[in-house]
Parts: C-alpha cells; structure tokens; sequence
C-alpha cells in the first residue's frame, strides 16, 4: 500500500516578501501569484503519479505550459519521466485508464516557503511496473522556486539523485533513426516542457545561434524558447550531468523541448549506485541574446 506524507510549514496564503507575490498551499499543490495573476502551481498529487508544474507563466503573463494536450495526454506542463526502465514503459499512457506499464510513485512530500517567498520541494519517488511491490529505482528529487527579481525574473531548480536498489536499472529510450528498431520521435526522456498553441510560433535559439527547427537533436549546455510575445523560457543543462552537454530534443510544431540525457544511447545505473542529474530553468519576461544566455549560464555553473 503506497504511503503518502505530505508535511507543510504554512497552511494558508503567505506574506509576500516580494512585491505583489503571494504563495498559497493546498494539500497536493504549491501555488504562487503575482499581482493576483497566477505564476506557478507546482502539483503532487500522488494519484497522478508525476508532479508537474502548470500553469507556468511570466510575469508579464505569458502562460507557457499545456497539461494533457489530445495529441500526447501523458504530458503535464513541466514533468520529468523516463522512458523505459529495464524495459517498462514509464511515459505513455493508455488513453483508456490514463495509466502507465510503468509506475511513476510519489511517495513523501515536505513542502517550505522561506520569509523572501522561495518555495522548496523536497519528494520522494520509486519507480515499479503497474501494481508491483517490486521497486526497481528510487528518487530523492528537491525542486526550488525563486520568488521574481525586480526585473521579474524567476527560477526553477530541479535536482534528482535516482538509485538502482538490488539490480542494475536500465534507463532507456526509443532508438534513434538508423539504430535497431528506430523511430523518427526517438531519444526523448527526462525533464520536459510541453507548451500550448498560445506560444506556437515562438523560437528556439540554442548556444551555438542555431535556431528553430535546426536545434533539434544538437548538443547545447541551454535552451531558450522565446514567446511570439517575447517573455522566454531559458532551459540550462548542468556540466555535472550525464553526457554534458545534452542533445536535445526539440518539437517545434507542439511546441515541446528537453535535454534528452540518454539520447543517443541507453544508461545503466548498476545495483546500489546512483545517477544524480540537474537542471535550471529560467522564466523571463523578455527574450535575451546568446551571449546573455551564455552569461547567465555561466553565473549558474560557478
């Protein structure tokens, strides 16, 4: 039987520390507001198995995020899944049950707003086929919410350590075109962001000044996805990470983009030893130039 904690500081809406932000709790999210528009809910809810967060928006109120689009209803704002686990399959869902072959398990939450409004989430996970006790992979995984600067930016921090428990875990993917079984869509997996139609039409710009369609499958250190309404959306891949600098998989038509960390080629995480990956992703309410990104990056890593 799965065991839910929840453990939260603060029950009702905070003071805002910054300027016009508020940050309220319920029992399976963490919302926040600024000049009562929403910014950010980040949701829990263990019976939806993987947390999400949406809506995201700027602060300009450019809202960035889809949750369950009819074409892929398994995608949810920002999330992060894998895609296959010693060969289950944990990211689509039957469009029946809305459930996975593999089980995504949010298992404890501990929630705290700090007196600047910086919002942390620390949880714990495990992954298992469908209806098994048999738990291949934990996660300890803590996710931090800047409040916005004056300049009305914000961050997202995502940080996961995954541990193979009594075997080797094999995290996979759908193979690449001119790999065996290979598929067009292969390589995705990891953390994510599914957009809506509202922000169709923006540009992707990566670190070497590529942009659009031609950022598809290319290794960068970062991302930005730039609004037709300019606010923008800076994905940044830790040098810490596997297989630094990502190749990253880009779906300019959802519009859809992530730091596909086993892309090319499936990872394994022998019994009893752990993979630990991290990422930033920053909301602004402009686009920046490369070189600002670059800049930006670099203030991350150091």
């Amino acid at each position: 039987m799965l065991r839910i904690m929840v453990c939260s500081l603060v029950a009702v809406t905070s003071i805002a520390a910054a300027k016009g932000l508020k940050v309220t709790e319920a029992e399976h999210q963490v919302s926040a507001k600024i000049d009562g528009k929403p910014l950010w809910t980040f949701n829990h809810d263990p019976a939806e198995g993987k947390p999400y967060f949406h809506p995201l928006s700027s602060t300009d109120g450019t809202v960035f995020t889809d949750l369950r689009p009819k074409d892929h209803p398994w995608h949810r704002g920002v999330w992060f899944s894998w895609k296959k686990i010693n060969g289950v399959n944990y990211w689509e869902e039957s469009r029946k049950t809305g459930k996975s072959a593999g089980e995504t398990r949010t298992t404890k939450v501990e929630r705290r707003v700090a007196a600047d409004k910086a919002a942390t989430m620390t949880l714990e996970l495990e992954y298992a086929p469908a209806g098994s006790d048999d738990v291949v992979m934990n996660e300890s995984r803590v996710v931090v919410v800047s409040p916005p600067t004056e300049d009305g930016i914000y961050t997202i921090d995502w940080s996961s350590e995954f541990r193979a428990l009594k075997d080797d875990v094999v995290l996979d993917r759908t193979p690449l075109p001119g790999q065996e079984g290979g598929k067009g869509h292969g390589g995705y997996a990891g953390w994510s962001v599914r957009m809506n139609k509202d922000v169709k039409g923006g540009v992707f710009l990566n670190n070497a000044g590529q942009i659009g369609a031609s950022v598809h499958r290319q290794p960068t250190p970062w991302m930005q996805f730039s609004s037709p309404e300019g606010s923008s959306l800076l994905f940044m891949d830790h040098p810490g990470n596997l297989r630094h600098p990502a190749k990253w998989f880009v779906a300019e038509k959802m519009p859809y983009f992530s730091p596909a960390v086993i892309h090319d080629a499936p990872h394994t995480i022998k019994a009893g030893e752990s993979l630990s990956l991290r990422y930033r992703l920053v909301v602004l309410p402009d686009a920046v130039s490369g070189k600002a990104a670059d800049a930006i990056w670099n203030r991350w890593v150091k």
